[in-house]
């Protein structure tokens, strides 16, 4: 399945696709910290067809343009791609006039988020016959997470910070182990290039992305040289599939909530995705300062881009962003409503855990 086909690749408005040997693909919304929405999801699917169809194409490899590899999905009200936006870049004023309900609307993106988070992911990018590699620097996080985590291969930069294992339809739990991966969950933390590396989620680091890019690139140059005589790839996938990936993937997709019609959480509810604390289902300043707070328990350095990122969340008013987000006009009044009165209830639980720790 293919929601957009594209004549040429000169129509890509989100990423840049550098045919060759060594081919690059590269996400190209630095404004936005290469948000992906489903415009750029239908690029990058097309993109990648493009390259497994072309025979001089040996190698490719993913990065982001700008200060990070992705800050993961494009969520309601931060860019002009933003959820609900369809991958033929409709607009949700032109889907309301479409489909008569924001429920329909949602339903129509929730079918294609289905589609660009779970099946063009596993039966597409990780079905590839030939390498691919995740170039990563800066933040990769959930959307940006699951794109990098079905190459084959994923080298970063020492400042890369990863957030994204859910213990169901990422492919962290596989390369990372069941209890690594429920620490991350139940502390929701971001990870460091570092213990990335530890726990075999990546391949290799370099100090800072000129290295990055260049050893990355030496790397695509030397295995396109091996395309060819033997493809180690597919037996190895063959094997992992034996031990039970596809199937452990297919079922815990099928049991999670984001399979459910409705359930994908960017309805611009408190409890789906747009919170205060922190704009989605990430919750990347709550992330951060766990993050934070393990590292400074442990004795070690908190890095920069971590202390940056959240003298710059403190600074920000989310409520507001939610607001502007929650009160676009194209949105029917009753689901604005039952979004405050959740975001309400929200803010009370908050606060009553807060005194109750206070009278501890």
């Amino acid at each position: 399945m293919k929601y957009v086909d594209f004549e040429s690749p000169e129509q890509y408005q989100d990423i840049k696709y550098e045919p060759g040997r060594v081919t690059r693909i590269i996400l190209n919304r630095p404004r936005y910290l290469n948000a992906i929405s489903h415009p750029m999801y239908a690029e990058i699917d097309d993109a990648f067809e493009r390259f497994a169809a072309d025979p001089e194409c040996k190698v490719a490899v993913i990065s982001g343009a700008g200060p990070c590899f992705s800050a993961g999905h494009d969520v309601m009200g931060l860019t002009p791609e933003s959820a609900p936006m369809l991958a033929d870049r409709r607009t949700p004023e032109q889907l309301m006039k479409q489909f008569g309900s924001e429920k329909k609307v949602w339903l129509q993106y929730d079918e294609e988020h289905r589609y660009f988070l779970f099946d063009l992911h596993l039966y597409k990018l990780h079905r590839i016959p030939k390498p691919t590699i995740a170039m990563v620097h800066g933040y990769c996080i959930y959307g940006g997470f699951a794109l990098a985590g079905i190459m084959d291969v994923i080298f970063a930069s020492e400042d890369a910070l990863f957030l994204g294992v859910t213990g169901q339809t990422d492919p962290g739990t596989w390369d990372m182990g069941v209890r690594k991966v429920m620490e991350v969950m139940l502390e929701h933390r971001f990870m460091t290039a570092r213990e990335c590396y530890e726990y075999h989620f990546i391949n290799r680091i370099f100090p800072d992305y000129e290295t990055l890019e260049r050893e990355t690139l030496a790397f695509a140059d030397r295995v396109a040289d091996n395309v060819g005589e033997g493809n180690p790839k597919i037996a190895l996938y063959h094997t992992r599939d034996i031990q039970g990936y596809t199937r452990a993937l297919e079922e815990n997709w099928a049991r999670s909530d984001w399979k459910k019609g409705g359930r994908i959480p960017y309805s611009g509810s408190a409890q789906h995705g747009m919170r205060y604390e922190g704009r989605g289902v990430a919750r990347a300043p709550r992330a951060l300062a766990n993050l934070k707070a393990k590292l400074e328990s442990e004795g070690k350095e908190v890095p920069k881009l971590v202390l940056e990122a959240l003298a710059r969340a403190s600074s920000r008013d989310d409520k507001a962003v939610w607001q502007r987000a929650l009160h676009q006009e194209w949105r029917e009044k009753e689901r604005i409503a039952r979004a405050e009165k959740e975001a309400k209830e929200w803010e009370e639980k908050e606060r009553g855990k807060s005194s109750r720790k206070a009278s501890k």
